[in-house]
C-alpha cells in the first residue's frame, strides 16, 4: 500500500511515518517548503525518536519528497496512492484543497481516477470539511461527480504530540524527530471509500461523531491554559507549567468544567469524557515530553476566535449551566500572551494596545464585550492582575 504525507512537521514527519512505517505502508512526503524538500532529499533518512522509550524508536530510509505545488508530481504520485494525509496546519486546508484540485483534473485528463483517501491529520474544527469544500469548488461538474464517487476526505484525531529533541546539542541529523510514546490514530470510518485497511495502531471508527471537537476542547483547551499561565510566569515548558503548584488546581478547574460542558452541553459520553481529560493530563504533565509553551500558545490571534479553544467551549459550558471561570483565566492569559518572536502575539500585543480589551473580544473573538462570556475573561484578567501574572504596566 502507498500513502503521501503532505506536511513534513513533526506530525506528518513524525507520528504518521512512524504508524505507516510500522504497517510496511511506502510513503512519499509532500512540503510547501523547498528547504525542508532539498534536506529531506538529501539526508534520505531520519530517526522518529519516542521519548522516555528510545528501544521504540523508528529509523526512516529511502526518504522521497517533492513541493507540494509541484502538480505533476502530486499527479504521479495520487495515480499509484490508496491515502494522502495532510498534516500542514487546519488553517492551510483552503489552499491544500486548491492544489488537490489542480493535481485532480489532471487525474481527470489522464484517465487515471481510482479509489483513494484523503484523512486530515490537523487540530482543526472539520478540516476534512474544509479541504473538500476547496477541492470541489474548484471542479467543474464532471469533475466533482468523478471525486465525490471515488474520494473519500475522512478527519482523525491526533492525540500525540510531536516535539523538538530534548538535547538539541546531541542532535546529528537535523531531519530527526521526536515524539511521544502515543501509537494510537483514531479515523472516521464513515467517510473512507473503498476497503478498510487492517492497520496496527489505526482505528477506523464508525459514529465518529464530535469525537475531533472533544479532543480540541479537552486536549487544547487545557494545554493552551496551562501555557498561556506559564508564559505569564515566566516558564519555559508544558510541564513545568502543568505541575505548577499554582497552575495545577487551575487546569483541575479547566478539565472539570470541560467534563460537564461536553458531558451535558454535547451528549458525550460521561465515561469517555473523564478518560479522555484523565489521559490529556497524564499528557501534560508528563516531564519526558519537552514542548516549550512558546511552541503550544504560538498564534493567539486564531486560538481566541469564536469557535476555537477557549470561546468554543465556555459557550457550551454556559448553554450547560456552568461558568467556565478557570478556562476564562486561559483566555485572559492568551489576551496578554508576549513574545517578540511570534508575528500574532505582536499584532495581538499592538491591538491590544491601541484598541483595547473590549475590541479583541468584539472582532476577533466575536462575541458581546458586555455579554457574560467577555465578563467572565474580564473578571479573569483582574485575577490574573491581582495575582501579579499579568504586570500592572501590561495595557488594558
Amino acid at each position: 500500500m502507498k500513502a503521501m504525507i503532505l506536511g513534513t512537521g513533526r506530525i506528518g514527519r513524525g507520528f504518521v511515518s512512524e504508524l505507516l512505517h510500522a504497517n510496511q505502508v511506502e510513503i512519499t512526503y509532500f512540503d510547501a517548503s523547498p528547504v525542508m524538500v532539498d534536506k529531506l532529499n538529501e539526508k534520505k533518512e531520519y530517526t522518529i525518536h519516542v521519548l522516555g522509550a528510545e528501544e521504540l524508536n523508528t529509523h526512516m530510509e529511502g526518504v522521497r519528497a517533492h513541493l507540494f505545488y509541484d502538480i505533476d508530481a502530486l499527479c504521479s504520485c495520487w495515480k499509484e496512492a490508496d491515502f494522502l494525509f495532510t498534516a500542514c496546519g487546519g488553517k492551510n486546508m483552503g489552499n491544500v484543497g486548491e492544489t488537490l484540485a489542480k493535481a485532480f483534473k489532471r487525474l481527470v485528463e489522464e484517465n487515471a481516477v481510482h479509489v483513494s483517501n484523503i484523512v486530515t491529520c490537523e487540530n482543526w474544527i472539520d478540516p476534512a470539511k474544509d479541504v473538500k469544500e476547496a477541492i470541489v469548488s474548484n471542479l467543474n461538474e464532471e469533475e466533482r461527480k468523478l471525486f465525490e464517487e471515488n474520494v473519500g476526505v475522512s478527519e482523525s484525531v491526533i492525540m500525540c504530540t510531536g516535539t523538538g529533541a530534548p538535547d538539541p546539542d546531541k542532535v546529528t541529523n537535523e531531519m530527526d524527530t521526536w515524539v511521544q510514546n502515543m501509537r494510537y490514530l483514531p479515523i472516521d470510518r464513515d467517510r473512507i471509500k473503498g476497503e478498510i485497511p487492517q492497520w496496527e495502531y489505526v482505528e477506523f471508527v464508525t459514529d465518529f461523531g464530535d469525537l475531533l471537537k472533544q479532543k480540541i476542547y479537552t486536549n487544547n483547551t487545557s494545554v493552551a491554559t496551562v501555557s498561556y499561565l506559564g508564559k505569564l510566569k515566566g516558564l519555559t515548558y508544558v510541564a513545568d507549567s502543568a505541575n505548577d503548584p499554582e497552575i495545577e488546581p487551575i487546569l483541575d478547574q479547566v478539565y472539570e468544567e470541560i467534563n460537564y460542558a461536553l458531558i451535558h452541553g454535547m451528549g458525550i459520553n460521561e465515561e469517555s469524557q473523564l478518560k479522555f481529560s484523565k489521559t490529556a493530563k497524564a499528557k501534560y504533565t508528563d516531564r519526558a515530553i519537552v514542548d516549550l509553551v512558546t511552541r503550544i500558545a504560538r498564534d493567539p490571534i486564531r486560538k481566541l476566535g469564536p469557535q476555537d479553544r477557549f470561546i468554543g467551549p465556555m459557550r457550551i459550558a454556559l448553554s450547560a449551566g456552568i461558568k467556565p471561570k478557570a478556562i476564562a483565566l486561559g483566555a485572559a492569559a492568551a489576551l496578554y500572551f508576549d513574545n517578540p518572536e511570534d508575528r500574532d502575539a505582536l499584532r495581538l500585543k499592538e491591538i491590544r494596545e491601541a484598541k483595547g480589551i473590549d475590541y479583541i473580544l468584539e472582532t476577533i473573538s466575536e462575541i458581546d464585550p458586555q455579554g457574560e462570556i467577555a465578563v467572565l475573561i474580564k473578571e479573569a484578567i483582574v485575577e490574573l492582575k491581582a495575582k501579579g501574572w499579568i504586570k500592572e504596566g501590561a495595557s488594558a
